[in-house]
């Protein structure tokens, strides 16, 4: 693809790696787990920010945090065949860029995602499995009494209370609750699949997956920050959001070297130093044509300056524009 980022490394503000979850979502509450299942064996923690992994390049553990899944093995319990990992891995994929994950090629964060994914459902929004039992079922109902772990990323319904059955079976909001689950792409120690090593059979799978993507989210080197529009119209602006949220605004096709809404591009304003960047209707102009430098930053190629969020902040709204094309985390933006 050729708007694809391929970087060396994440650039992440300071300030921005202690991501502040709601109380009732983060709070380390000890959830009681039978002692014979052994997802309950491992010490399930998660990071402040991404750092590279032995394997799959996911980040490596931290603070306790509840577990996301209990199933060391996934909701089937086996391992699925190349074609069933490779069907389930294009729907792991498509919804993972959806919530936020950083196609970054130095952490896998996207591709690491997807894998887990498919460790844990086989791609399949609507099924569950039960704890107490070690069976699998599919929604609705739940034909479980006690605990029991839901959806694409198995989100355990007594550890993530807050994340509802209506929520955790319907495909993007398990997604995007998988995504604050790990803290924003920081941590993936959360899921039983990514601790058991189990994820590993499905990395192949997911690559090939993510390769072919041709839309999803532009998060920024921000973390928790993603490209976003105030509106669907001519010359609205575009402006920054939380990743996760679910927003319609805040997905992108690409198509060379554009950044398409619809039939509208992302363009800049002017070739000013500091020009706003809005929508324009797609016409091929130099002022939509974005060029991936390869280390996280995109060049429009009026005036040659780099797309940048001018507050380096998590504030949502926050009007982008373009500056000069220096490595900053205001300046990265990882393309899906």
């Amino acid at each position: 693809m050729a708007l694809r980022a391929k970087a060396a490394g994440r650039y992440i503000l300071a300030v921005a790696a202690a991501i502040v979850l709601p109380a009732s979502i983060v709070a380390a509450a000890s959830i009681a787990h039978p002692a014979g299942h052994s997802a309950s064996q491992h010490a399930v923690r998660v990071t402040a920010g991404p750092a590279r992994g032995a394997s799959g390049g996911g980040p490596q553990p931290g603070p306790v945090m509840r577990p996301a899944s209990v199933a060391p093995r996934g909701a089937f319990n086996r391992i699925l065949s190349a074609r069933q990992a490779a069907s389930a891995a294009q729907a792991c994929a498509g919804y993972a860029t959806y919530a936020g994950w950083t196609n970054n090629a130095s952490s896998d964060e996207l591709v690491t995602a997807s894998a887990i994914c498919v460790a844990e459902s086989g791609g399949q929004p609507t099924v569950y499995y039960c704890n107490p039992t070690g069976q699998d079922g599919y929604y609705p109902p739940v034909n479980c009494s006690g605990m029991y772990d839901r959806g694409l990323w198995q989100i355990d319904n007594q550890a993530w209370t807050t994340i509802t059955d209506t929520c955790a079976f319907a495909a993007k909001c398990n997604a995007d609750g998988a995504y604050t689950i790990s803290q924003r792409g920081a941590s993936f120690s959360p899921w039983a699949t990514y601790t058991s090593g189990v994820y590993n059979n499905y990395l192949a799978a997911a690559q090939a997956a993510v390769r072919a993507l041709h839309g999803g989210t532009v998060p920024s080197g921000v973390a928790g920050v993603c490209l976003s529009r105030v509106r669907y119209a001519r010359n609205a602006a575009a402006v920054t959001s939380t990743c996760g949220s679910g927003a319609g605004r805040q997905q992108w096709r690409i198509a060379g070297r554009a950044i398409r809404d619809g039939r509208y591009c992302l363009a800049v304003a002017s070739a000013g130093k500091a020009a706003a960047v809005d929508l324009r209707p797609c016409n091929r102009s130099t002022y939509q044509q974005w060029t991936a430098l390869g280390n996280g930053l995109l060049r429009n190629a009026l005036g040659g300056r780099c797309l940048r969020d001018p507050g380096s902040t998590l504030t949502p709204g926050t009007p982008v524009n373009v500056g000069s094309c220096i490595m900053a985390a205001s300046r990265v933006w990882w393309l899906p």
